[in-house]
């Protein structure tokens, strides 16, 4: 690919990926900022549980609208809506001093994340090119994870010197801002254009972004062929439903989906520090940032390695680590109880440092490269729609009571269960993943539609 097309696809993935910097942020502002809001607010525990977990409820809606909104909009102006959303909330939820309006905005926040969720993998499949396309959606998932780290040591810093958590969340409002203008210079996906009859425009995108005239006009060929089926009546949306190959991919999509979440990711990086806290644990705020750090450094190798390894074996060796890690988590809290000795607590950290290390690298990206690319385009909208959704509805799930059930049945039981649902995840990967390395999204939906088996059609 030639130097100007390089600049071109790396400047849209960019600043498309930055709403999952925007993800990240808001997802670990939680982390070291809940405090301080419970105390100025006097929120309760269950109320803090909830404030955390709105958010997620509101990514739920999002997602489930911005199938719609990026279809009939396309995915450039979802993004500058979602990029709006997150640069007027932020701001009003950082001022308010009414509960309500606080916990509303935290839900508008959640409008704009699950909005972005689904748009940008979307967004990076269809303008990348295939070979490169793996690298350019899990790039999504490191701009989540340096987000996170950022927010951490923000929070760290703003904690330490100033005591506002008003302060961390008016940091988020940088990068809003940014998206906001720089969305509005990248290019419209060549396969949105194709599906609304801009045959010209499309072209022309391609052309910047491709490296041939031979590829510009394979690819626009089979781009103009996938839709075809649209345009000569085939079924969309809840009506795809009716099609087994379609039901078949939206139930991997949704089962990898929520599994994942399951697997307890989320309740390590929203109260990471309270629960390394009560153990006793001297400083909870350092092993977090040292936690985000690690998160976006194994992430930077998953997007230079997915294309190259492929996306299975990555998730193979990563849902292993997982497994083995939250089982000696579990089996700490097992022996030691609430109040872990030193050696305890730092087996317990490194466990932690070592399972997100593990999720970064595989679950955290792949599902959902997965999810961007098994979907035939007359029902991609739809099928990332519902299977975002699933992701925001079983990470509300962990976030609202994690912290609950550690109470209740107790830290070890907690994290067996988040083990249990690694080894279901790791089964299906096995049996129903296809391998989707280096093939054009027009081949897969070729082979889904012809019958073959779902661990097949990445063949």
């Amino acid at each position: 690919m030639n130097s100007k097309a390089i600049r071109i696809v790396k400047w849209a993935c960019v600043i498309a990926g930055l709403g999952g910097l925007l993800f990240g942020l808001d997802q670990g502002f939680i982390n070291g900022a809940l405090p301080y809001i419970q105390k100025d607010m006097h929120l309760s525990l269950a109320m803090g549980e909830s404030y955390a977990s709105i958010m997620l409820y509101g990514c739920i809606v999002g997602a489930l609208c911005s199938g719609w909104i990026s279809k009939n909009i396309g995915r450039k102006k979802t993004l500058i809506l979602a990029a709006l959303f997150f640069t007027i909330f932020t701001i009003c939820g950082a001022l308010t001093h009414n509960i309500h309006i606080l916990f509303a905005a935290r839900f508008a926040l959640g409008l704009a994340v699950g909005c972005a969720s689904f748009v940008v993998p979307l967004y990076l499949a269809e303008i990348a090119p295939t070979r490169m396309r793996g690298s350019f959606i899990t790039m999504y998932q490191f701009m989540i994870t340096l987000g996170i780290f950022i927010i951490f040591l923000s929070n760290s810093v703003i904690g330490t010197y100033f005591h506002s958590w008003r302060l961390m969340l008016l940091f988020i409002t940088i990068p809003s801002i940014i998206m906001l203008i720089g969305v509005l210079f990248i290019p419209k996906s060549p396969r949105w254009l194709v599906l609304k009859g801009k045959f010209k425009e499309a072209k022309l995108v391609l052309e910047q972004t491709r490296e041939t005239e031979d590829e510009v006009s394979s690819e626009l060929k089979e781009i103009q062929a996938s839709i075809e089926a649209v345009k000569t009546g085939t079924q969309s949306g809840w009506k795809m439903l009716k099609k087994p190959y379609f039901v078949k991919v939206l139930l991997l999509g949704v089962f990898i989906m929520v599994l994942t979440q399951f697997s307890g990711i989320n309740a390590i990086i929203y109260y990471s520090s309270d629960i390394f806290k009560s153990t006793g644990f001297a400083s909870p705020a350092m092993a977090t940032v040292i936690m985000g750090l690690i998160n976006v450094f194994v992430t930077i190798i998953a997007i230079k390695y997915i294309d190259k390894w492929g996306r299975k074996p990555i998730m193979y060796g990563g849902l292993i680590v997982m497994i083995i890690a939250l089982l000696i988590s579990g089996g700490i809290y097992y022996l030691g109880g609430s109040a872990l000795n030193g050696f305890e607590q730092v087996a317990l950290i490194v466990s932690c440092l070592v399972f997100v290390a593990a999720f970064a690298m595989s679950m955290g990206p792949v599902p959902w490269v997965i999810c961007a690319e098994i979907f035939p385009l007359e029902g991609r909208d739809f099928g990332i729609t519902i299977t975002t959704a699933a992701v925001w509805l079983s990470a509300a799930i962990v976030v609202q009571f994690s912290m609950s059930m550690m109470q209740t049945w107790g830290s070890a039981v907690t994290f067996l269960i988040f083990a249990a649902s690694c080894i279901i995840n790791l089964i299906i990967v096995k049996l129903f993943v296809p391998e989707t390395k280096g093939i054009s999204l027009e081949e897969i939906e070729t082979n889904l539609k012809s019958g073959k088996k779902l661990r097949e059609i990445g063949r």
